[in-house]
């Protein structure tokens, strides 16, 4: 079976020309790929390929191979369960009363809607390296920058316009504004123009680690050591107080990325034994992050946030991405999912403020399921808004100019 190709589409997507999966009997080292008896050849067209970063995958010959669509409906559900957390899960006072009291039943769930956080974390793991693994550093930072940043400064430009008429949410000032263009407006100490970026932030370290890991020579063995080592090195650096290191190494947030990069190895060597111990160690890690912030969501809420219960959600969504790259779901072909993963990052970026701006403008007037579905059906609007008329054209002109501009740098 081979394995399926993922294109840009979300908070972190790519693409990968893999092979399939371990063939029953056949042995390979610890996540490497399994080379054929014309492996000698291989050897021999290795040198012309010394201007690639990182070892190549095995191809699967097919430039054309189809798209993970399963994957772009679980993004869909993470930035879903996101959004009805902000609505209906945490504890703020847009509805007049408490989400609890407005949506009793919905709240049992929807207070554990910030999870879809973490498995944002676990498929950017995943897709990262689809990205990464058969790519140049320049090539790289081309697909992030027409990735990311297009979507991000309109989402800025239209909840900068808003706050200056409504008052009811975050009240950046200008300067503030101007720096969150760059992305990394936490790294010094500046407001959010929507309380989501935070994870952007996240996702930028992430980034930056993948690029150094390019630049030093990327492999399957390498890529697993990584993934086992540095969440360990990250709450080491916790525990010590090592707060520049930890702060590098996103000790918080590491073991969800790291069993992304797992799945990712286990996408191309499904038998592989080190790959699958790796996975546990990682998803251990995970669910130890995850239940330990239980305390800290129930005080979010103003309800019991129970840490078994968060346990079980991180292995549900570990399951879910690896069948999401294997067997019957990674054959999926529903074009409508297509559409679905390459809104969640708009609909991500914009859901924030503008949905409390409408739930606390129509709250008085209307009956709360009413105001819930009018402040998701606009946000949703306005994510395919962005992505038809800002991401689509923008993107491939963007990331060709960005890779020219980088290119162009090398040779000078």
């Amino acid at each position: 079976m081979r394995l399926r190709r993922l294109t840009d589409s979300s908070i972190s997507d790519s693409l990968l020309r893999g092979a399939g999966p371990a063939r029953p009997g056949a042995r390979s080292s610890p996540c490497r790929p399994r080379w054929s008896r014309h492996s000698n050849l291989h050897q021999n067209t290795r040198a012309k390929r010394q201007v690639r970063t990182i070892d190549v995958a095995p191809t699967s010959g097919r430039p054309g191979a189809p798209r993970l669509a399963a994957l772009d409906g679980l993004r869909l559900l993470a930035a879903f369960s996101v959004l009805a957390y902000h609505y209906t899960g945490i504890n703020r006072d847009y509805w007049g009363a408490s989400p609890m009291v407005e949506f009793p039943s919905l709240h049992q769930l929807s207070r554990y809607g910030y999870l879809g956080v973490e498995l944002f974390f676990i498929i950017s793991g995943f897709v990262i390296l689809m990205t990464a693994y058969d790519r140049t550093v320049q090539s790289f930072v081309a697909s992030r920058v027409a990735r990311l940043y297009p979507a991000y400064w309109v989402a800025i430009l239209l909840t900068f316009a808003l706050q200056q008429f409504w008052h009811g949410g975050r009240e950046p000032t200008s300067m503030e504004a101007l720096g969150n263009l760059t992305m990394v407006q936490s790294a010094f100490g500046l407001t959010d123009v929507q309380g989501a970026f935070w994870t952007l932030w996240v996702e930028l370290r992430f980034y930056v680690l993948i690029g150094i890991f390019m630049l030093v020579g990327m492999n399957r063995q390498r890529l697993l050591a990584f993934a086992v080592i540095w969440p360990v090195l990250g709450q080491v650096a916790e525990n010590n107080h090592a707060s520049f290191v930890a702060t590098v190494l996103m000790s918080t947030y590491a073991p969800y990325f790291a069993v992304g990069i797992v799945l990712f190895l286990l996408s191309t060597d499904l038998l592989n034994l080190s790959c699958w111990l790796g996975l546990g160690f990682t998803w251990v890690l995970s669910v130890q992050q995850a239940t330990a912030y239980a305390e800290r969501a129930s005080a979010l809420t103003g309800a019991p946030v129970r840490p078994l219960v968060t346990a079980v959600a991180v292995t549900v969504m570990v399951l879910a991405v690896l069948a999401c790259s294997h067997g019957p779901l990674s054959r999926i072909r529903w074009k409508w999912l297509t559409l679905a993963g390459a809104l969640t990052y708009p609909l991500y970026l914009v859901h924030g403020q503008v949905g409390f701006f409408l739930i606390e403008t129509l709250q008085t007037h209307l009956q709360s399921y009413v105001v819930l579905a009018i402040a998701t059906l606009t946000s949703f609007a306005l994510a395919f808004v962005i992505h038809r008329f800002v991401e689509r054209p923008a993107a491939r002109p963007l990331r060709r100019a960005v890779d020219r501009s980088l290119e162009n740098l090398t040779v000078r």
